[in-house]
């Protein structure tokens, strides 16, 4: 069980890491596809089942109160972006946002404290489930936020032409 415990974590690692570059078209204010935002909130999904699968510490409650928690503050943020589409290229681009970004980040610092609490050092377990409780709150909170973007904003965003992976210099919002 220790090396399924090992590779695991070192793969939850992995994705989180990816989910954290695949989201950089948030920040640096691109346009993208919509398969590209789809790739964030389901590697955050996916690395947040693997950590709640290892983990030691199993409080059910706390981690139903953290995807709720997660679901209702993705849901706001997700109701509160600004978008622009290109319905013909299938693109769209926000204008700077950090949210998205810093709930990658810290899914990678929960993931890289994991391996590290779990694998490097002889630390017992508090056997609290925090960090898989946390973990489930950023995949909650950034599947939210990209399914009411979609089902809710998306539609309803200015068209403006757009040129994949490029910044058009400028945003109409509704």
């Amino acid at each position: 069980m220790n090396s399924f415990v090992l590779v695991a974590n070192l793969a939850a690692v992995g994705l989180a890491g990816y989910a954290l570059w695949s989201i950089r078209h948030e920040i640096n204010e691109r346009a993208t596809t919509y398969y590209a935002w789809m790739v964030t909130p389901a590697l955050a999904v996916v690395v947040a089942a693997m950590l709640l699968i290892v983990s030691p510490g199993k409080r059910y409650e706390l981690w139903v109160a953290a995807v709720v928690i997660g679901l209702l503050l993705g849901a706001i943020a997700g109701s509160l972006m600004k978008i622009n589409q290109d319905v013909g290229l299938q693109l769209l681009r926000v204008p700077r946002t950090w949210d998205g970004a810093g709930a990658a980040a810290l899914l990678l610092l929960l993931t890289l404290a994991r391996l590290v609490t779990s694998n490097l050092m002889d630390r017992p377990s508090g056997k609290f489930g925090v960090l898989g409780a946390a973990a489930a709150f950023l995949a909650a909170y950034l599947a939210a936020r990209y399914v009411i973007a979609r089902i809710f904003k998306i539609p309803r965003s200015i068209h403006l032409d757009m040129i994949k992976g490029h910044n058009p210099g400028r945003t109409l919002v509704p």
